[in-house]
């Protein structure tokens, strides 16, 4: 089931919603997020629900550049600026509760494999998944014919990316999946392009990655698209 939103603050509420009702069955709830620009109203959004057992979410990134956390292209930076820091300054979350992906050159698989395995000590899935799409309809670093066929059960690396830096990291195409609830951003006419490929019955999900969002149990999308 898919439903559409084009008001970044109900979706949120909603979100939250979601957040206490996971808590209902679960300790706690792992939110997996992306950096971008169009994600930031959700952030915003986010850090006003004084409510929100914060302490209880664990938050993972659903793509990487291969790059230090401190590197001005890194995602988790960007996302720590809009997001992190704030919630962690009002001691509304700790920070051991933000799981960075760290980039290990020295390792063999660039530390993906450890960031597999903590993401298993939390769980092992995203229970709540938020993806800006691109104007090819990439999702995290899910690329048309590319990464997006790759069969991994967690996480990629790459680097042949068509977007610069080449070299990423990414939650796989069946990691994804696995996610109770799926969040997808068609925000700004860029996307325009996408989104008629979102809808467009015989584009395939190998064409559109955003068609990832059908097959999660609940979707939402965020649109300013009509």
């Amino acid at each position: 089931m898919i439903n559409v939103y084009y008001n970044t603050k109900e979706l949120v509420n909603k979100l939250c919603n979601e957040i206490n009702n996971i808590l209902k069955t679960k300790d706690t709830v792992v939110l997996a997020v992306p950096g971008g620009r169009s994600v930031r109203a959700i952030y915003d959004e986010f850090s006003l629900h004084e409510d929100l057992p914060w302490e209880k979410i664990h938050i993972f990134m659903v793509d990487e550049r291969l790059v230090s956390i401190d590197d001005d292209q890194s995602n988790f930076k960007l996302v720590m600026e809009q997001f992190g820091n704030k919630l962690i300054e009002q001691k509304k979350i700790s920070k051991q509760n933000f799981h960075p992906f760290i980039y290990d050159e020295s390792n063999d698989n660039f530390g993906v494999e450890q960031y597999e395995n903590e993401l298993k000590r939390c769980g092992g899935m995203f229970d709540i998944v938020i993806l800006g799409v691109g104007e090819d309809g990439h999702v995290a670093g899910l690329f048309p014919n590319y990464t997006i066929i790759d069969i991994s059960d967690y996480f990629i690396k790459f680097d042949k990316s068509p977007k610069l830096p080449k070299e990423r990291m990414s939650a796989s195409k069946n990691l994804i999946e696995k996610s109770s609830i799926g969040v997808v951003l068609f925000v700004g006419e860029g996307k325009r392009n996408a989104y008629d490929s979102f809808l467009n019955p015989e584009k395939s999900i190998a064409e559109c990655p955003a068609k990832i969002l059908n097959n999660i149990k609940l979707g939402y999308i965020l649109t300013d698209l009509e």
